[in-house]
Parts: structure tokens; C-alpha cells; sequence
């Protein structure tokens, strides 16, 4: 990953917030405590190819961030082991973070939203390694709250815990995509999802959507799984309001 340069090209204190839009890629490394303010570059919605707009170095920490609508392209990338607290994502672009660390590295989620993420919210690009999504909330349409990705030209298997999460708008392709053929396991417990219903075979009310992953083209879709090895939830683990 190319190390960007942090050229600011414009900020505005508003409301006490500083509101802060960097022309290219934000690097963190260690902990950095944004105390409330937005930060952005760009969105070109369909090129998977934009940069992001922070850098977490391994090891890093992303505290209280708010990273704006339209100016959120590729959101946060993780090298490693990160944590992302407190994040606001007001309108995701093409990912709100994607999780590139290998064997033993965790992307721990926790607290923070995200709105709008029309094909996924959180990327799983790394092999061998973990994501952790608590106390987080989905608001307005969304694709899925996380995928392990289906078409790496290195694949394996990945992990993914989800927890206290709080969907108050839509996922019309599920909650969480993962590679059976890979070894995939999602483990999900204690979701509050509004309008979720126990009897409906659709998509959108699904917890966990198995792929049979490739390392290029399209991956396959399986079907809708529950309390299996890889999509370790329970209907008994979402609460509909």
C-alpha cells in the first residue's frame, strides 16, 4: 500500500467541529483521537480502485471520527491489527473499512454507524485474519454489513464476530457473506433488527448468506444458512422492533 501524503486543502470550524477534507490518504499510526471532527476525500461510488481515505498502520487506533457524505471512497484500510471506535460513517461510498491483515491480525469494530452502503459496509480482504463488529449501528439501505471476500486472487479461510448490532434501516443482500469453501466462520449473537421477520425467506432478512469463493470472476452463491459451522446463528439471536 502506498503511503499517501496528508495535503490538507481545506477546513472549517463549524459548530465546534472541525470540519477537515484532505486532498489524498490519511496515515495512522498508533492512536489518533479525531475528537468528533469529519474528515474526506472523494466518492466515485462504482471503481473499487479509489484510495482511502485513512491509512491504519498495524497496530493503529482510530478514535471518534466522522468521515462525510461524499467524500468517503475507499473509507478505512487496516495493514493489521486495528481498532476503529466510535466511527460515523454518514454515507458510505465503496467500503466504510475493509480488514487487509493476515494470520492473527483483528479489525475490531466498536460503536459508531454507518448509512447507505449500497454493496457492503465492511471488506475482508486478508487471510487468516479476524473482524470484530460490536455495539455498532446500520442505518438507511444498505447491501450487507460484511463480506469476506469473494473473489481474492488469494483466498483462505476468514473469520468474523458480530454482536449488539442495532440495524435500523436495510440489508437487502443479509447481514454477513462468507466462503464456505474456505472455511469461513461468521459467529453472530444478540442483533435487534427492525422489521426483521423469523418466517421470511428473503435476503434481506438473512443473517449469514454462504459463497463458494473463487480467486477471480464471480463467486458462487449458496443458499441462505443458519446454525451451521460457517454461519454460526440462531434465529433465537435477532430481535425484531
Amino acid at each position: 500500500m502506498k503511503n499517501l501524503s496528508k495535503k490538507i486543502f481545506g477546513a472549517l470550524l463549524l459548530g465546534g467541529l472541525m470540519m477537515v477534507s484532505h486532498a489524498q490518504t490519511t496515515t495512522v499510526s498508533g492512536t489518533k483521537d479525531f475528537a468528533g471532527a469529519s474528515l474526506g476525500t472523494s466518492c466515485d461510488e462504482g471503481d473499487e480502485n479509489q484510495a482511502p481515505v485513512v491509512l491504519v498502520k498495524a497496530g493503529g487506533t482510530v478514535k471518534n471520527l466522522v468521515i462525510k457524505a461524499g467524500g468517503g471512497a475507499d473509507g478505512i484500510h487496516c495493514e493489521g491489527t486495528c481498532k476503529l471506535e466510535n466511527v460515523v460513517w454518514e454515507d458510505v461510498c465503496e467500503d466504510a473499512a475493509t480488514a487487509l491483515g493476515g494470520s492473527g491480525t483483528t479489525m475490531t469494530v466498536t460503536g459508531g454507524s454507518a448509512s447507505n452502503g449500497a454493496d457492503k459496509i465492511f471488506q475482508h480482504n486478508g487471510v487468516g485474519g479476524a473482524v470484530s463488529i460490536s455495539n455498532f449501528t446500520v442505518n438507511g439501505s444498505n447491501g450487507k454489513l460484511y463480506r469476506s471476500c469473494g473473489n481474492c486472487p488469494k483466498q483462505g479461510k476468514r473469520t468474523v464476530s458480530i454482536s449488539d448490532v442495532t440495524v435500523n434501516g436495510t440489508l437487502k443482500s443479509g447481514m454477513a457473506a462468507v466462503n464456505k469453501n474456505y472455511g469461513d466462520v461468521a459467529t453472530i449473537r444478540t442483533i435487534r433488527w427492525k422489521n426483521w421477520s423469523s418466517s421470511s425467506t428473503s435476503e434481506s432478512n438473512a443473517a449469514c448468506i454462504p459463497f463458494n469463493g473463487v480467486t477471480s470472476g464471480d463467486a458462487e452463491k449458496l443458499p441462505i444458512a443458519w446454525d451451521t459451522t460457517n454461519c454460526n446463528v440462531k434465529k433465537s439471536d435477532i430481535t425484531s422492533f
